[in-house]
């Protein structure tokens, strides 16, 4: 549904569009802007390099940007040039990045403008404010924190008491060596790599501070949910735990929430 929304979102933008240039927040874009897109693009996914989708992904980008300055970033020649160099360090694909350069050619302005601009945009917006911002959170954090005040006081009913809350329920083993897995008795495959280590580490030192039958007084974060751990019973060194997930607000809703309030003229 979220999905179908951000889709909505860009077809009514794209649905009045013409060829002149467009304006998001304080970018504009330049048909230009367009012909290095499309061909970017086309680079990134073979038989994509059309203007409606330039021109979607230039928006989108512009969109990061305007919600990352109005966070409190501000963007300027430093800061491009900066992550200019990050992008050459640490590409993992230098063949298409060479690609994308020559491109543009000898224009660099045109480089930073529609290129790195927004991949600095777009990583710093989910690392550095979705990811770490309190507010964006703070249902979730209240509904969970509520759930773990109920739970502490009734652990017996825990499982009853988290799907009354609405979370999801999970019996899980919680492993220093292998990770967090579903404790289903089930034979999980030798080559299965293990999820969830550092994790593990984290929680084990707190359950190894709790009776069997308890429950954390701490809710453990993790970057899509809030959890609130029941401490079953102990395993060899392993930990047997009941877990309640309270999913965190997803990334594209509060995207295209705020890039609602961004001024887009095409």
């Amino acid at each position: 549904m979220k999905k179908a929304t951000s889709l909505f979102f860009i077809f009514l933008l794209l649905s009045s569009c013409s060829r002149n240039a467009a304006t998001v927040g304080q970018n504009s874009i330049s048909d230009n802007d367009l012909n290095f897109r499309m061909k970017v693009s086309e680079i990134y996914y073979p038989g994509s390099g059309k203007d409606y989708v330039a021109l979607s992904q230039l928006i989108k980008g512009y969109l990061a940007l305007e919600i990352l300055r109005s966070s409190g970033h501000p963007v300027d020649a430093t800061v491009l040039e900066i992550e200019e160099k990050r992008i050459d360090e640490n590409t993992k694909a230098p063949e298409m990045l060479a690609k994308i350069k020559a491109v543009y050619r000898a224009d660099r302005k045109a480089y930073l403008r529609t290129f790195v601009a927004l991949v600095y945009a777009e990583r710093m917006l989910y690392s550095d404010v979705f990811l770490k911002s309190p507010d964006i959170h703070a249902a979730a954090r209240t509904q969970a924190e509520a759930l773990l005040r109920e739970a502490s006081q009734a652990p017996a009913s825990f499982s009853k008491i988290a799907k009354q809350s609405g979370a999801s329920v999970a019996l899980l083993r919680i492993s220093r060596n292998k990770g967090i897995r579903p404790e289903q008795n089930q034979r999980m495959p030798q080559s299965t790599e293990p999820i969830g280590i550092e994790q593990a580490k984290q929680i084990i030192p707190l359950l190894a501070k709790l009776s069997p039958g308890n429950t954390l007084p701490q809710l453990i974060a993790s970057q899509e949910t809030f959890q609130v751990i029941r401490f079953v019973k102990k395993v060899g060194p392993d930990f047997i735990v009941e877990s309640a997930s309270i999913p965190k607000r997803t990334f594209d809703d509060w995207f295209w929430e705020q890039a609602s309030k961004v001024q887009t003229r095409i």
